[in-house]
């Protein structure tokens, strides 16, 4: 099992591949983003070397696909806590202008939009989590509230 909970299947010349099949595919269609299996499926990945090439959705997802997911979001709402307290208490200026808007009309206002877009991001992005771009790009993104986070809690230290 590779990272983020995709199968990775032995590799087999095309003729065994081909002995073991008895009938042509019996799957009329590839499985969807949403089916009746969502959360309740079995398939994790996929099981063939040339299904590998083209992206497959899954019903379930890996405990570090979920890991993952649950570390950007943590590190989401440290960074709005952050931000509010800085904003309302150093009397800093959020440089986004779109969540400036927000925290303009409310600290409450600016945390839950900051926490709903974060979460649909993610959920779109772990949809997608068998795409390579996907994969980099959860990294960079887990990368990149990290150093916030950091940076907020030197900022802090040094406020102190």
């Amino acid at each position: 099992m590779g990272w983020l909970g995709v199968r990775k299947t032995p590799r087999h010349s095309a003729t065994v591949t081909a002995e073991r099949r008895a009938h042509t595919d019996r799957r009329r269609s590839p499985t969807p983003i949403f089916s009746r299996y969502t959360l309740i499926g079995r398939r994790r990945g996929v099981r063939r070397e040339e299904d590998s090439r083209n992206h497959v959705y899954v019903d379930r997802y890996s405990p570090r696909l979920f890991m993952l997911i649950l570390a950007i979001v943590i590190l989401g709402i440290a960074d709005a806590f952050f931000t509010i307290y800085y904003v309302l208490v150093h009397h800093a200026i959020e440089v986004n202008p779109l969540m400036n808007f927000f925290l303009g009309k409310s600290p409450h206002i600016f945390f839950y939009v900051k926490y709903i877009l974060t979460a649909v991001c993610l959920i779109v992005l772990c949809l997608h989590k068998n795409l390579p771009v996907v994969r980099f790009l959860l990294m960079v993104i887990l990368f990149i509230y990290l150093v916030v986070v950091v940076n907020h809690m030197y900022l802090l230290f040094m406020v102190s």
